[in-house]
């Protein structure tokens, strides 16, 4: 099963005078990395599958430490959320380029079926943030005999 997962962006607010929430659409299509050249918050990378009876979820987000990053389920969705601050930028430097990323993020994704909170797992390694959640063992189908 392939769940399709989107990711919606909005506009920055400067831009949002001159068209509606309509033509979003027809921009993300277009450029669908435009936010990004406007300073415009930031999301990690996501991915998130099942694999051996697991829903496992990966986010890039490199330059955070673990305390800063937060991964909560409630009522079949789990949220990723952090905040990563700004590095110092020098005062007296030329900058050719600047393109790091930093400040508070909040990824949320319904899970497709029950999961065993109690064994989700959640681990973060070279800027990567893993998380396994095991899903609940369905109940078994008992099969009735008709009489």
């Amino acid at each position: 099963m392939t769940t399709a997962l989107t990711k919606r962006i909005s506009r920055p607010s400067w831009l949002r005078p001159f068209w509606g929430d309509d033509l979003d659409v027809f921009f993300d299509r277009l450029w669908p990395d435009l936010p990004s050249h406007f300073g415009d918050d930031w999301a990690p990378k996501v991915d998130f599958f099942e694999k051996d009876g697991n829903y496992h979820l990966t986010a890039e987000v490199p330059g955070m430490d673990k305390d800063d990053i937060s991964v909560s389920i409630h009522e079949g969705v789990v949220t990723v959320s952090g905040k990563k601050e700004s590095t110092k930028e020098e005062k007296e430097a030329d900058y050719f380029m600047k393109e790091t990323s930093y400040g508070s993020f909040s990824r949320s994704f319904r899970l497709p079926g029950e999961v065993d909170e109690d064994k989700v797992d959640a681990t973060y390694k070279d800027g990567v943030l893993t998380v396994t959640m095991p899903k609940k063992e369905d109940s078994k189908t008992k099969k009735v005999a008709v009489h």
